[in-house]
């Protein structure tokens, strides 16, 4: 890698571990999943953990994966993402989601894995080689929540800087809700490209499907991204939401 784009990649990163600090977040990074598996199984508000990344089913190791913890200044956990590589050589992703559908299968819901539909968003069939899944990703909501600010926007581009300088990955992909997915959520976390499609869940014992979308970013999107600053993003979201939530609490006193 030249050393100006090395450069410029450690320093969007640096910028991004500057907005954490500026949030009291203390951001760590491990390859080790027993002890992931260990944080997600007290985390009981959450959906169960993914089996893509929990090491009974998936063979995962500081070769192929990594995972992103954010802590507050009490110590509390209110953030995570993780980051699996794939080698898809010779492989679309299609195929790819559907020989490993039941470790993709969405925690706690109970699905039909094997009357569900994989692949069919186009992009799946071109995607191949070097392949990053980019999961797990969740920020503390609620009362005192983190939810729907700058942090949205800044951590998940952490583990996309990562993977990026770890194993320069062919593409990264992940799947989204619908419902985010429409709120601009993927645009947020950087991604450049979504499509309905990616898997379509069939519910057991009803005719209702679990529909999930395909996000993804080639290594040339990823290397574009990361040309723009983290922290300017972060503060013109930062500013929107404080304007938002001031106009909230006139309208509340108003009524």
């Amino acid at each position: 890698m030249p050393a100006d784009r090395l450069f410029s990649e450690i320093q969007f990163i640096g910028a991004i571990n500057e907005i954490a600090e500026r949030n009291a977040i203390r951001i760590e990074v491990s390859s080790d999943f027993d002890a992931f598996r260990n944080l997600r199984r007290k985390q009981t508000e959450r959906p169960p953990l993914s089996p893509i990344f929990d090491p009974a089913v998936s063979d995962l190791g500081s070769k192929n994966a990594f995972w992103i913890k954010g802590s507050n200044s009490k110590g509390e956990v209110i953030h995570t993402q993780s980051v699996r590589l794939n080698d898809l050589t010779g492989c679309s992703l299609a195929e790819h989601l559907h020989q490993r559908r039941a470790a993709y299968a969405p925690p706690g819901i109970t699905v039909d894995i094997d009357q569900s539909s994989f692949g069919s968003a186009p992009a799946s069939q071109i995607i191949t080689g070097d392949v990053c899944y980019h999961g797990e990703l969740w920020l503390k909501g609620g009362n005192n929540g983190l939810r729907g600010g700058g942090l949205t926007s800044t951590l998940p581009r952490l583990a996309l800087a990562l993977a990026l300088l770890e194993w320069s990955p062919d593409y990264i992909f992940g799947l989204v809700h619908p419902l985010a997915a429409c709120k601009g959520l993927a645009a947020r976390e950087g991604y450049m490209h979504l499509a309905p499609g990616g898997i379509l869940w069939q519910q057991q014992d009803s005719t209702e499907v679990f529909e999930e979308w395909l996000v993804w970013m080639s290594r040339e999107d990823i290397q574009h991204v990361m040309r723009f600053s983290p922290l300017s993003l972060y503060e013109k979201l930062e500013k929107k939401g404080k304007a938002r939530r001031v106009l909230d609490e006139r309208v509340a006193v108003a009524a």
